[in-house]
């Protein structure tokens, strides 16, 4: 493979993976805004999956769950999950992935805040940071929900609910989490030993409202709360010579909000197919459209079910939190 000039915009962990995986054949310079990395505002619930992509590090691991436990309003439900759900610290997994790129050869770029791309026909892509002009054989966009990339080369934005959550110095070692579905969403108890977690993911006009009735149900006094864009409904990935990653293209699972799986999924089918970026797309739509229909199918269903015949639905239920199907 020739070796190619890649420029990679955002280091959160889709930009640190692929500036990672990327930096054993190519050129790799990647563009972060901020002075240091790691997703400051996320629940860091993920599988274990997590270490079929990255090498295992304990360090960057607070808690384990088991268990989910479904509150509807007649019945509670339990989802034994297989495999295990991992409680992370996202800075920590963020600075964690950013060190494999560095040694790799990754050229980091933290500080420098990307302000446009540019998109020429018949000419490789550019773009500005820090006062200069950068061309690229290609250009990656991971910039998140806000993205520059994305808004640069003109394609619109996905969906997106809101996230808010709190934090009560709580101690748990439970290794079950709490959801209490609601209208467009779900809230939330998460236990991270040394203290505990609770928030609610809904439509933006709703999320407030409802994280503060479920506060007052658990009793829990709130003293700072984090919030979060979590986008959904996947978008166009790529134009010409500029692809796009993760939360730029609202690839979230649809029941839950989470994306750190499918996207290095998604990556990986990048890495493989790199530099086809109109192979990336077919691919990427080929593994995921499905899996989001039926996980929007089967998740209505299953509301639905829990809500009117709720002595029809398991008691008990195996679940892969990653894919449904």
């Amino acid at each position: 493979m020739i070796d190619m000039k890649i420029g990679i915009v955002g280091c959160g962990i889709n930009g640190t993976y692929l500036a990672w995986r990327l930096s054993k054949e190519h050129d790799v310079i990647a563009f972060e805004k901020r002075k240091d990395v790691g997703k400051k505002v996320c629940s860091g619930l993920v599988s274990e999956r997590l270490w079929k992509f990255i090498p295992k590090s304990n360090k960057i691991l607070q808690h384990r769950i088991s268990e989910i436990i479904l509150h509807f309003p007649e019945e509670k439900y339990k989802l034994k999950l297989f495999p295990k759900m991992l409680v992370l610290d996202r800075m920590k997994l963020d600075k964690y992935v950013l060190s494999l790129a560095e040694k790799n050869g990754a050229d980091i770029r933290l500080g420098s805040e990307v302000k446009r791309v540019y998109q020429i026909k018949n000419m490789k892509p550019q773009l500005s940071a820090s006062g200069k002009v950068y061309e690229f054989d290609n250009i990656l966009g991971c910039d998140g929900y806000f993205s520059i990339v994305r808004n640069s080369i003109g394609i619109k934005p996905p969906k997106h609910r809101l996230g808010i959550y709190t934090y009560v110095n709580k101690r748990s070692n439970s290794d079950q989490v709490d959801v209490y579905p609601t209208q467009n969403g779900f809230c939330w108890k998460i236990p991270r030993k040394t203290k505990t977690e609770y928030g609610v993911l809904e439509s933006a006009g709703l999320a407030n409202k409802t994280f503060q009735k479920f506060c007052r149900r658990m009793k829990v006094k709130v003293n700072k709360t984090y919030s979060y864009v979590v986008p959904y409904g996947l978008i166009q990935s790529q134009k010409d010579r500029i692809a796009l990653c993760g939360d730029v293209i609202g690839l979230t699972k649809p029941w839950s909000g989470g994306g750190v799986i499918w996207s290095l999924t998604a990556d990986d089918i990048l890495v493989k197919n790199f530099p086809n970026l109109k192979k990336y797309e077919e691919d990427l739509r080929n593994y995921f459209e499905p899996k989001i229909f039926f996980s929007k199918l089967i998740e209505k269903t299953g509301r639905f079910m829990a809500n009117k015949f709720p002595s029809l639905v398991p008691k008990e239920i195996y679940f892969d939190g990653d894919w449904v199907f």
